[in-house]
């Protein structure tokens, strides 16, 4: 059976991170910094195999792609009762674990949720476990807070640290989810999740507000595994839209089809800068035509019987939309990213005014494929476009 390039990747990520952490750890104590003072953990070679057994497997991969993504399936699902980055922080600032009226309707006010405790839920539940695992205990699902943990500020752009359990599983862990957000170029989301006394009855006694978060490689802590195993999980709290997007985008990777090219998202600074209404005219789309013009790019029409660009001038270059701008003005949704770069390709102006207001042929799309949409450029090229 043939595999995606998405299972390729993953499946690879699993071995890299195997061999270099078999290859690479010493053995040794480590010491973990908790509020009562270090904690030693003797890191053997024995405890770094068992702990990768579990963390990532070496046999049955479909299984573990299940359990990776059923993961982030559930994670998903309570994205929907997140609080604010705001009111987080702000709940992060009372260094209270009691909770009044006051404090509450300033919290709800910048956004929070409180959410009553829930014996069936495993994030609303009061646990003195830091670390909440997915299935398997393989992926980090969320991270307890409550006042008092050791270093628990949390900076001007919502960055904080969050220390490892102390045991070498759960460092493994720690890494591999940060390994997994780099290679895969999908940030690592997870929950940051705090809990108060706050007495409605006898049965309800606790409020819980959840965020999500990110883990951010800040200080390039996969540089040497050895040396920064025992290293806390370096997170920045992110809005509830920012984690949609990122595991939107894996979740769109679980039945990849291999004859689709996947695109990594670009960014919404890119975007802007990029979109039609910034390349149409100006300074800006002529980098683009000059670019394609010197790198032998062709037009993707077949009116001019796929003529090089270099052989127009670039006032006869046009941008086209493979959803045009008529379609999108029909079906109001579209609005929002119809002149968005990867919407867009260069052609001449004969092939762009032939095709109107249709969709593209699939031979067309065939050719702007292989030439590439202006966002592919920009993704690959953009330094090169900018200098022109």
């Amino acid at each position: 059976m043939e595999i995606s390039d998405f299972s390729l990747k993953l499946k690879t990520t699993l071995s890299d991170f195997r061999n270099v952490a078999i290859d690479t750890i010493e053995e040794g104590p480590r010491q973990v910094p908790r509020s009562e003072g270090n904690n030693t953990v003797n890191v053997t070679f024995g405890k770094v195999r068992n702990g990768l057994t579990n963390v990532c497997p070496s046999r049955n991969f479909e299984a573990y792609k299940e359990s990776f993504f059923s993961h982030f399936s559930e994670l998903n699902r309570y994205l929907t009762l997140c609080s604010s980055s705001q009111s987080f922080r702000s709940a992060w600032n009372l260094r209270s674990e009691i909770l009044n009226n006051f404090d509450a309707e300033k919290l709800i006010s910048e956004g929070a949720q409180l959410i009553p405790a829930n014996e069936n839920s495993r994030v609303f539940r009061c646990e003195q476990q830091g670390v909440l695992y997915g299935p398997k205990k393989r992926l980090i699902l969320g991270v307890r807070h409550s006042e008092g943990n050791y270093g628990d500020s949390l900076n001007q752009v919502a960055e904080f640290k969050y220390q490892p359990p102390t045991d070498c599983s759960g460092f493994l862990r720690y890494r591999f989810c940060h390994y997994i957000s780099e290679k895969l170029d999908v940030p690592y989301i997870l929950l940051v999740i705090m809990w108060f006394e706050y007495r409605i009855n006898d049965n309800l006694n606790q409020l819980f507000i959840i965020a999500p978060a990110k883990i951010i490689n800040k200080n390039n802590q996969l540089k040497n595994l050895n040396k920064n195993l025992h290293k806390p999980l370096e997170l920045q709290l992110i809005d509830r839209k920012e984690a949609a997007e990122a595991l939107l985008v894996l979740d769109s990777r679980k039945d990849s089809l291999d004859d689709i090219i996947f695109r990594e998202p670009l960014s919404d600074s890119l975007s802007r800068e990029w979109s039609y209404n910034n390349i149409s005219s100006g300074e800006k789309g002529k980098k683009v035509k000059r670019w394609a013009k010197e790198n032998g790019k062709k037009c993707p029409g077949n009116l001019c019987q796929n003529k090089p660009f270099k052989d127009f001038p670039l006032s006869k270059l046009a941008f086209g939309h493979i959803i045009s701008q008529k379609w999108a003005k029909a079906f109001t949704y579209l609005l929002k990213s119809v002149h968005h770069p990867d919407n867009l390709y260069l052609t001449c102006s004969n092939c762009n005014s032939s095709l109107s207001d249709k969709f593209p042929s699939s031979d067309l799309r065939n050719s702007i494929i292989n030439t590439g949409t202006i966002g592919d450029w920009i993704r690959d090229k953009e330094h090169q476009i900018k200098s022109l």
